[in-house]
């Protein structure tokens, strides 16, 4: 059977470390689920901006709230990889990281070295 891996690409290394134990608590073995994180520091996660914007003009506040807080509440670009080799194994990865909501999922087909890539909404 072919092998195929299905990646998962989130905003930050806190979401895909919990998507990767969801993977594990269904049942995928770890040998199998990868982590790696992409950018040390990415830009600021879309959910914080709000946030950040409300505390700019708090008066408690003192100085620029996103050059002082910024650093400490946002992580890198981090993609998940799950090994699979069977068709179910993929449906049961991609709807499992899909409730993380990535930024997107690709699931990449090996074929003797000619790799063959599907993206998914």
């Amino acid at each position: 059977m072919q092998q195929k891996f299905v990646v998962g690409l989130f905003e930050s290394k806190g979401i895909a470390e919990d998507a990767c134990h969801r993977l594990r608590t269904e049942g995928v073995p770890s040998e199998l689920i990868s982590l790696v994180v992409l950018h040390d520091i990415a830009p600021t996660p879309a959910v914080v901006s709000p946030a950040l914007e409300a505390l700019a003009v708090d008066p408690l506040v003192v100085g620029n709230v996103r050059e002082t807080f910024a650093p400490f509440i946002r992580n890198g670009e981090t993609a998940v990889f799950v090994r699979t080799a069977q068709d179910a194994d993929v449906e049961q990865a991609c709807d499992t990281i899909r409730q993380y909501a990535p930024i997107k999922i690709e699931i990449i087909a090996a074929d003797e070295g000619s790799p063959i890539s599907r993206r998914l909404p």
